[in-house]
């Protein structure tokens, strides 16, 4: 296919436009209000594939437009705001620099297709791809999907209604669907191919209107309608806050880590206690909020004055911890650490338990979904030479990996249990995984996190933004409890009820109710993003088949 000289000739209107479509799709994400701008974000792209004549040239400029996309996006997880680990930094940079790759070889496709089967081929090959790219990365260990395009709309709580059945890849097709079709009205009119006045024009903006109002218009009509279940249960929840700094809280700025991990258990001690006063029926505290294993012997003391104190207020208490388990040779993973002068193995993992009054404590939950390189090593079985070198300062990059989504029932005095999960920091990003939860029966959702790591940037903004994404995928309540903030309570239609500020040593205290029916895409899970993907494997093979020559 031969180059159209669309805006003109020159390299530099090539670099500018692929600048211009990162920086749009960019300032979409939370916490920018301007989540618009994704609806007109790919028209530069689409612009640039008519300009460009070869592959290698497709190659640059996308990788330049993704490279800006995920600058603006992702530059807060180096923890540039403080500076206070290398290996963040350097993580940080490696995913700004190596993560845009990933997303190549399905534009490349979709350029392939489209210089097989022409120009609307293209487009909505590169829409399929996209969306299938997005799914199938989620899947693997490398997977990344805080990036999913769709999760730029979790504050647009009204068009979001429609993740109840897609997830936020329904989201993602809207905005490629319209950007596609506003690229085809701007092109051919900008030809003359097309006269405003013409059929062609008038259907390309009838489609538009559709796409852009059609899930407005639904997401109106069921936040009207959305009715509270007339058997739901009404639970008070606290969730502690306290405002630990990351780094303290592994021991850092202290004589010893000991010295650290008893302040902070007794700073929750006194909060609990504190918010007892109003009578909750569970008291959150965050991940890690025990960063030591205290279901060892060794710590039996201070496993006693917690028990204690659930005992004594009568409230059950659910909190993040480190959990270790010796394994021997026979059952060691990759991560786990031999003892020394032993046969003996001990295996670490970013865990949740669950302590209710009389001294009853339940499973452990242990992290199944782990940040890749920064808790644990995609592969480690294959990579293992990079678990002792590619560690944070505070030690905390090799976690084991559980296996067992758990729910958990919260007993009322009266007798009436109610089930409830929670998930753990990055894995509520998930949809999928978090909807393998409610299948399983849970009322509500919990997540515990520690958002502190990055400073006050976006990622704390993204993250509880997507709550409220899961809690439309769902139909269900979700608290979200964090060691610096944002904490909050989100409604089954993704409206934050009540929130913690940044940075701030508070107690959340809100009400959530249970809900028990099961939404579309709980019962059926990812069937568009799979639909697409079948889409994706049509295009391709049609075009590897088709032996014409490129037109």
């Amino acid at each position: 296919m031969e180059p159209q000289p669309f805006l003109g000739k020159g390299s530099q209107v090539d670099v500018l436009l692929a600048i211009s479509a990162g920086l749009l799709l960019g300032l979409a994400f939370p916490p920018s209000p301007l989540y618009t701008l994704a609806y007109v974000a790919f028209i530069p792209m689409f612009i640039l594939m008519e300009r460009l004549a070869t592959y290698k040239q497709f190659f640059r400029y996308s990788y330049l437009f993704l490279f800006v996309f995920h600058v603006i996006t992702l530059y807060w997880t180096g923890g540039w705001t403080h500076g206070r680990d290398g290996w963040l930094m350097v993580s940080n940079t490696a995913l700004l620099v190596l993560h845009p790759l990933f997303y190549i070889p399905s534009l490349m496709l979709a350029w392939f297709v489209r210089n097989r089967f022409g120009r609307i081929a293209g487009l909505a090959a590169f829409a399929a791809l996209w969306i299938s790219f997005e799914y199938a990365h989620s899947l693997s260990e490398f997977s990344f999907p805080w990036v999913t395009i769709g999760n730029s709309q979790a504050c647009d709580l009204i068009r979001a209604q429609i993740v109840v059945f897609t997830s936020a890849y329904g989201l993602s097709a809207v905005l490629l669907a319209f950007n596609a079709v506003a690229f085809m009205l701007l092109f051919k009119l900008a030809s003359q191919e097309w006269e405003l006045k013409s059929r062609q024009a008038f259907l390309s903006m009838g489609i538009l209107l559709i796409l852009y109002c059609g899930p407005l218009i639904y997401g109106m009509i069921v936040r009207a309608t959305y009715e509270r279940d007339q058997t739901a249960t009404t639970i008070r929840i606290a969730a502690i806050q306290p405002n630990v700094d990351p780094w303290d809280k592994w021991g850092e700025g202290f004589s010893s880590k000991w010295s650290s991990y008893q302040i902070q258990l007794a700073a929750y001690l006194a909060a609990t206690r504190k918010v007892s006063e109003v009578s909750p029926d569970l008291v959150i505290w965050p991940e890690t909020a025990i960063p030591f294993p205290i279901l060892l012997p060794a710590y039996g003391k201070e496993l006693q004055k917690v028990v204690h104190l659930v005992d004594s207020v009568k409230i059950p208490v659910f909190t993040g911890f480190s959990h270790v388990v010796y394994v021997d040779s026979a059952n060691a993973s990759v991560t786990a650490q031999r003892l020394r002068n032993s046969s003996l193995f001990v295996e670490s993992y970013n865990s949740a338990m669950f302590i209710e009054p009389g001294n009853r404590i339940g499973n452990v939950y242990k992290k199944i979904v782990l940040v890749p390189f920064a808790e644990r090593i995609p592969h480690a079985s294959t990579f293992r030479f990079l678990i002792e070198p590619l560690k944070w300062n505070v030690g905390i990059s090799s976690w084991g990996k559980g296996e067992d989504t758990l729910v958990f029932n919260l007993k009322f005095r009266t007798g009436k249990e109610i089930r409830f999960s929670a998930m753990i920091c990055y894995e509520s990003v998930y949809p999928d995984f978090v909807r393998q939860f409610v299948r399983k029966g849970a009322e509500f959702l919990v997540v515990i996190t520690n958002d502190s790591w990055w400073g006050n940037t976006s990622g704390t903004y993204q993250h509880a933004a997507y709550a409220s994404l899961r809690a439309i995928e769902n139909h269900r309540w979700v608290v979200q409890c964090s060691n610096g903030g944002i904490s909050e309570i989100v409604d089954p239609l993704g409206n934050v009820s009540s929130k913690t500020g940044m940075y701030t040593s508070t107690e959340l205290v809100g009400e959530v109710e249970t809900r028990s029916e099961l939404t579309f895409y709980t019962r059926h899970g990812d069937v568009f993003a799979q639909l697409c993907l079948f889409c994706s494997a049509v295009f391709v093979i049609m075009a590897v088949a088709d032996k014409t020559k490129k037109r």
